[in-house]
């Protein structure tokens, strides 16, 4: 079978070696628009039951991500000056550069064909295939291009944030409410390698807007990424 995958993210990658580990005699080719070694954003979390899930389906690749996981059994809920603790909670973080290259690597050793720097801009451009998946992400050209038959649907909401990544180690998952004269404003924060943690602040639009927010360079519109300290 000639399997296309549109995206090279943490999906496309991971059903690319799926597939070639079910059956070796799929070409699998996976098309991604980035070069190799780049990537949007600094950790991401896997729930221990997810990690299980890995395990199953390829031993080889989880016990790589195992290596490189930050894990904690903690979830820290600080209100009002007040840390809560609530332990039995099973996380792990990587950075997502990390994760990336983890599933780059499995796929090249399981004869995948990863093509980086690939704009597809038409289907019709394509190389044939008989099986063609769609892992491109919330703008997907192949589900917009076949909107008639999946019917998407997206709710935009109105919440804003700003994702940085901070030296600041943080111990376990940690969720930080924090009130002033503004407003509301949240941070979701957990480490994902031995330097450096995730640290997301998250608010309201009238919040945002009463800080003065609006209209700051890399603040308004999409999500800002930066580094603390």
């Amino acid at each position: 079978m000639r399997i296309v995958v549109l995206g090279g993210g943490p999906a496309g990658l991971y059903f690319a070696l799926l597939a070639r580990r079910l059956d070796s005699t799929h070409k699998v080719t996976v098309l991604e628009r980035n070069p190799r070694g780049s990537t949007f954003g600094w950790g991401v979390v896997f729930s221990g039951k997810t990690l299980r899930f890995l395990e199953g389906q390829d031993v080889d690749t989880h016990a790589r991500l195992r290596q490189k996981l930050a894990t904690w059994e903690n979830v820290d809920v600080v209100h009002r000056g007040e840390r809560v603790r609530i332990k039995g909670n099973r996380f792990a973080g990587i950075a997502r550069i990390e994760l990336i290259t983890v599933l780059e690597e499995r796929c090249l050793e399981l004869g995948v064909d990863l093509r980086f720097g690939t704009e597809v801009e038409e289907l019709d451009s394509l190389p044939p295939y008989d099986l063609l998946v769609g892992a491109d992400g919330v703008n997907s050209l192949v589900r917009t291009t076949w909107a008639g038959h999946f019917k998407p649907d997206l709710d935009r909401r109105h919440n804003r944030y700003a994702w940085y990544g901070t030296p600041q180690l943080f111990d376990g998952l940690t969720l930080t409410f924090q009130e002033n004269e503004d407003g509301l404003f949240i941070a979701h924060s957990y480490r994902f390698e031995p330097q450096l943690s995730t640290f997301i602040v998250e608010c309201d639009e009238k919040s945002w807007r009463a800080a003065g927010l609006e209209g700051q360079p890399g603040l308004s519109g999409a999500p800002f990424r930066g580094r603390l300290g």
